[in-house]
């Protein structure tokens, strides 16, 4: 055990240093793959930043009010082996994103499929979740 105040100092940093470390890579527990969205709107923003990518999409909802969708992406290094770089879409491209809403924030998503204006597939996010599904009763 340190006994001198400064050994106290280095332990908490060091404590402190290695929590962060094991916060930085999270599960996505926190969305719901059942509760699926899926919007269209212009892309305003694609960030390339570990751990995760971000995709903003500009959305009008039924009430006619524009929306800033925040879609969670895999890593920049996963996209990039999927084909991706980092001007693969640009600000106005127009897309339609399906995805996994956040359980506890409206406008959040984890994107399992985007596709561009025509339709065409330019991401597919994650493996499929199967839940077993209901007994069927007599």
């Amino acid at each position: 055990m340190p006994k001198h105040p400064s050994h106290w100092l280095i332990v908490a940093g060091l404590s402190f240093a290695l929590a962060s470390a094991a916060w930085a890579h999270h599960s996505q527990s926190e969305f719901d793959f059942r509760s699926v969205v899926e919007v269209q709107g212009s892309v305003t923003n694609l960030d390339w930043r570990s751990p995760h990518a971000r995709l903003y999409v500009d959305v009008v909802d039924a009430q006619g009010k524009t929306v800033n969708w925040n879609f969670e992406l895999p890593s920049p290094m996963t996209l990039m082996r999927r084909g991706w770089r980092r001007n693969a879409l640009k600000p106005g491209d127009r897309v339609s994103v399906k995805g996994a809403r956040a359980r506890h924030f409206p406008g959040i998503a984890y994107a399992t499929v985007i596709r561009d204006a025509n339709g065409k597939p330019l991401f597919t996010g994650v493996t499929p979740v199967y839940e077993p599904s209901e007994p069927k009763s007599p």
